[in-house]
C-alpha cells in the first residue's frame, strides 16, 4: 500500500466525518429547549421557592398587626382569712377582688402599623419578581453559551479524530519509510494543540453546564443539551430607541418598584414612630368583695403614662434618617438603571451591525471548502504548511463565530435585562 493510496483512503474517511457527527444519546443526557428550562426553574429553583415563603411569612405580618391587644384579667383571693378561720374563703366573709384591663392604641398606631405591613409584603413580592429576572437572566445566558461552547467543541472532536486518523495512518507508513519523520511531528503537534484546547473547552463546559443544573436543579450526573433553532431567527434592534426602553424599564423593573416601596415604607414608618409618642389609654373595670369604701366595690379605672421622658425621639429620629437614606437609594437606582438600558442598547446594536457584515453563507462555504482542503492534502495536492495554516484559520474562525453568535444573543438577554421585559425572545 502507497502512501498515495493510504491518503486517498483518508479522503474519504473525513467526507463521512464531516458528513455527520455522531451523537451518543446515553441514559444520562437530558435535551432540553429554552421553555422547558424556564418550566424547571419555576418550579424547581430552591432561591425562587424559598423566597414565595418570604412573601407568606410578610402576608401572616399584616394579620398579626391587625390584631388587637388582649384584655388582662386580674382575680384575688383571700389565701387565709383569720376570722373565719378558713384557706381560701369564698363564702359570704371571704375576700376576693376582680379586674378587668384594655389597652387602647391611638393616633392611628394600629392603622399605620397595618400599612408598614402592607408595605412589607409590596417589598416582599418584588423581591420575588426581581429575583426571577435575575435568574432568568442567569438560566439563558448559561443556556446559550453552553449550546455555543458544545457546539464548538463538536468542531474540536471532528478535527481530532479526522488527525488521529491521519496520524495512525502516517504511522504505519513511516515504518515502511514511505513518509518524512518531520510531516507526523508537525500533524501530531497540531493533533495535541486541538486535544489541549479541546481539554480546555471542556473544562468551562462542565462549569457552564453545572450553572445551569443547579438552576433548574438537574442531577449533577445529567450531561445537558440545550435545543437552539439555527439559525436564530434576526431581531429588530436598530428599531429600538433609548426612551422607549428607558419607558419600559421604569414600568418593569422590580429593583426600581423594591426602591420606590422602600421609600413609601419609611414614610409610613415615621408617621407610625411618631404616632407612638402618644401615650397609649388602658381602660379597666375593677370589683372588690370587701372593698374599704363599701361592700361589693366597682370601680372604672383609666391608665395613661405621662410622656414628660421617654416621648420616642430616637426613633423618630432613626426614621427620619431611614426616610432620607431611601430617598438617596432610590436616586441611585435610577440612575444605574439609565445606564443600564443604555449600555445594552449600545452593546446589543454593536452586535448586530457586526453580524449584518458577514456574509450569511460565509461559513457554509468555509466549512465546505475545509472539506475539499482535507481531500487535497489526502491527495497531495496541498502541502503540510498550507493543511496546517487552513486548519488552524478555520478552528479559529468556527470559534469566533460561536462566541459572536453567543455575544448577540447575550447582548439581546441584556436588554430584557435591563427593562425587565421581554422584547427579544426566541
Amino acid at each position: 500500500m502507497t502512501i498515495r493510496l493510504a491518503l486517498q483512503t483518508f479522503a474519504v474517511l473525513s467526507g463521512i466525518l464531516w458528513g455527520c457527527s455522531v451523537r451518543a444519546q446515553t441514559p444520562d443526557t437530558l435535551k432540553l429547549t429554552l421553555p422547558e428550562a424556564e418550566q424547571q426553574l419555576l418550579q424547581k429553583n430552591i432561591p425562587l421557592l424559598a423566597q414565595k415563603f418570604n412573601i407568606d411569612a410578610a402576608k401572616a405580618a399584616v394579620i398579626t398587626a391587625r390584631l388587637w391587644d388582649n384584655p388582662q384579667v386580674t382575680f384575688e383571693n383571700v389565701l387565709y382569712n383569720h376570722t373565719t378561720k378558713k384557706w381560701f374563703d369564698f363564702s359570704y366573709n371571704g375576700q376576693n377582688a376582680l379586674q378587668v384591663q384594655q389597652l387602647f392604641k391611638i393616633a392611628g398606631q394600629r392603622n399605620k402599623a397595618v400599612k408598614l405591613a402592607q408595605s412589607n409584603v409590596k417589598m416582599t413580592e418584588y423581591e420575588f419578581f426581581d429575583l426571577l429576572r435575575t435568574l432568568r437572566f442567569s438560566l439563558h445566558d448559561n443556556f446559550f453559551d453552553l449550546y455555543y461552547k458544545q457546539q464548538s467543541l463538536q468542531t474540536f472532536g471532528r478535527q481530532i479524530t479526522f488527525l488521529r486518523q491521519i496520524v495512525k495512518v502516517f504511522e504505519q507508513q513511516k515504518a515502511m519509510g514511505n513518509i518524512a519523520p518531520k510531516e507526523i511531528i508537525r500533524i501530531k503537534s497540531l493533533l495535541y494543540d486541538l486535544q489541549h484546547d479541546a481539554l480546555e473547552l471542556e473544562k468551562d463546559i462542565q462549569q457552564t453546564q453545572s450553572d445551569l443544573a443547579l438552576l433548574i436543579r438537574v442531577p449533577a450526573t445529567v450531561s445537558i443539551q440545550p435545543q437552539l433553532p439555527d439559525p436564530v431567527p434576526p431581531t429588530p434592534a436598530a428599531a429600538l430607541s433609548f426612551q422607549t426602553l428607558l419607558d419600559t424599564a421604569r414600568a418593569n423593573r422590580y429593583d426600581l418598584k423594591i426602591a420606590q416601596e422602600n421609600v413609601q415604607y419609611n414614610n409610613t414608618n415615621l408617621h407610625l414612630q411618631k404616632s407612638l409618642a402618644v401615650p397609649d389609654i388602658q381602660l379597666g373595670f375593677s370589683y372588690d368583695k370587701q372593698g374599704n369604701f363599701e361592700r361589693n366595690y366597682n370601680g372604672l379605672n383609666i391608665a395613661m403614662p405621662l410622656p414628660f421622658f421617654n416621648r420616642n425621639q430616637g426613633n423618630i429620629k432613626m426614621a427620619k434618617a431611614g426616610l432620607e437614606n431611601s430617598k438617596l437609594q432610590l436616586s441611585g437606582t435610577q440612575d444605574q438603571l439609565e445606564h443600564d438600558v443604555m449600555n445594552s442598547l449600545q452593546q446589543v446594536l454593536k452586535t448586530e451591525k457586526l453580524l449584518q457584515e458577514f456574509d450569511p453563507g460565509f461559513e457554509q462555504e468555509y466549512t465546505t471548502m475545509m472539506r475539499e482542503v482535507e481531500k487535497n492534502y489526502g491527495l497531495h495536492n496541498i502541502g503540510l504548511l498550507e493543511f496546517i495554516d487552513l486548519y488552524d484559520a478555520y478552528r479559529n474562525n468556527v470559534l469566533k463565530m460561536n462566541e459572536l453568535k453567543y455575544n448577540r444573543l447575550n447582548a439581546l438577554e441584556q436588554i430584557n435585562f435591563a427593562t425587565g421585559a421581554a422584547i427579544f425572545h426566541l
